[in-house]
Parts: structure tokens; sequence; C-alpha cells
């Protein structure tokens, strides 16, 4: 019997996978398709099948519930580990900003120092050619030759 002669016996549409089962039991049962359609919805087949797919429908929405919670809880453990992983790149961003601010300064510092090192060479090489204009006004320092 095909499933579309099913349908227009008993006034009901099964999945595929159901008409497969119906299909297998009245391959097992010796009458025809007729007496096996009559029987079969006498029988309570629709409502079998109804309570199947309830069942089915139950199953599938405790998977969503299940899947949902597991998501939740997945979702949960990826932020804890990004907001951890996020404070510790903040805290070593902190900590490498305070080192370049070090450098910073130091590199301020040695500049400033080295102006005032360059400032006495400039004075004391002033003052040395002070001595010497003064010495060659003595006739002190280089012998003539």
């Amino acid at each position: 019997m095909m499933m579309s002669e099913f349908i227009e016996r008993v006034g009901f549409e099964p999945t595929a996978a159901e008409y497969h089962e119906i299909e297998a039991e009245y391959m097992g049962c010796d009458v025809d398709k007729d007496k096996f359609c009559k029987d079969w919805k006498k029988n309570g087949g629709i409502q079998r099948l109804c309570r199947l797919r309830v069942r089915r429908i139950e199953e599938l929405e405790n998977e969503v519930k299940l899947k949902d919670r597991q998501f939740e809880e997945m979702d949960a453990r990826h932020c804890r580990s990004f907001n951890e992983l996020n404070d510790r790149m903040k805290k070593k961003v902190a900590e490498l900003e305070e080192k370049v601010a070090a450098y910073e300064k130091l590199t301020e510092e040695r500049y400033n120092e080295t102006e005032e090192v360059k400032k006495k060479l400039e004075e004391a090489e002033g003052q040395i050619a002070t001595v010497r204009a003064a010495f060659a006004i003595l006739g002190i320092g280089k012998e003539e030759a």
C-alpha cells in the first residue's frame, strides 16, 4: 500500500518515519489494505501516533532546554575567561605605560644633565681661552724656538 492510499483511507497523514512503521505492520498481517486501515484506525492508531508525537516533542523540548543550559554555562565560562584575560592585558598595559613614563622621565633627566654639562664645558672653554690670552700677554706658556 502506498502512503497516499493510507492517508486517503484513514484521514490522517503520518510522517515518513511513522508510515514506514505502519507499512511494516501492514506487511506483517494478511488482510487487505481496506481492512488494515479500518482496524488500525479503530484500534487507536491515530491516538497512539499522536501520543508518540507528543512524547517526541517533549523529548526535543527537553533536549533544547539542556542545550540552552549547556550554552549558557559555556558562554559564562567564556565570558569569565575573556574578562580575566582582558584584566590581565589591562594590567600589563598599565605596567608598560608606567615603564614608558619612567624611561621618558629618565631620558629627560639625562638630557637636562647633558645640557648642564655642555654649558659648564662652554664656560670652562671660555675660561681656558681667557687664561691662554692672559698667558700670551704675559709671555708665559709656549716657548718660542
